[in-house]
């Protein structure tokens, strides 16, 4: 049996023994393929296995149109990635700005909030003080008899 490559698919026997030809219709305005760009498939048994394997990689239209995908799918998932990344860090940038601003609320208000603790403490002293202190003298009436 012939030696795996990676990524390929294995061969039986017969399919070595047999020589297969794939057909197909000659797209316009794509290259035409020559006679000695030659289908993997159109080997035959009595190539020699270093044959074999340089006609895997020679550049056919199968691993052409596998090509161009495979980079059309990476910048695909390269802008993808990219436009992702920018939403999201413009997200992060205004969610950001938001805390910061509700910071500086919350800062805004805690200082409202010690004044007005402070003013309630001194307004209570001095009701206190007022409480205390006898403003009015302390008048005896007595009963008339």
């Amino acid at each position: 049996m012939a030696d795996l490559v990676r990524g390929e698919a294995s061969e039986s026997d017969e399919e070595l023994h047999d020589k297969h030809k794939i057909f197909a219709a000659e797209v316009s305005g794509e290259a035409s393929e020559d006679d000695g760009d030659e289908d993997i498939y159109e080997q035959q048994k009595s190539n020699s296995q270093v044959n074999s394997t340089a006609s895997i990689y020679r550049n056919n239209l199968l691993q052409r149109k596998l090509i161009e995908n495979n980079i059309a799918i990476w910048r695909s998932l390269t802008a993808f990635t990219r436009s992702f990344v920018l939403s999201a860090s413009k997200q992060l940038v205004t969610t950001d700005q938001m805390l910061i601003k509700s910071q500086l609320n919350l800062q805004s208000a805690h200082t409202s909030l010690q004044l007005a603790q402070r003013n309630a403490q001194e307004l209570q002293s001095r009701v206190s003080a007022v409480m205390t202190s006898s403003f009015l003298p302390h008048i005896n009436t007595q009963k008339a008899s």
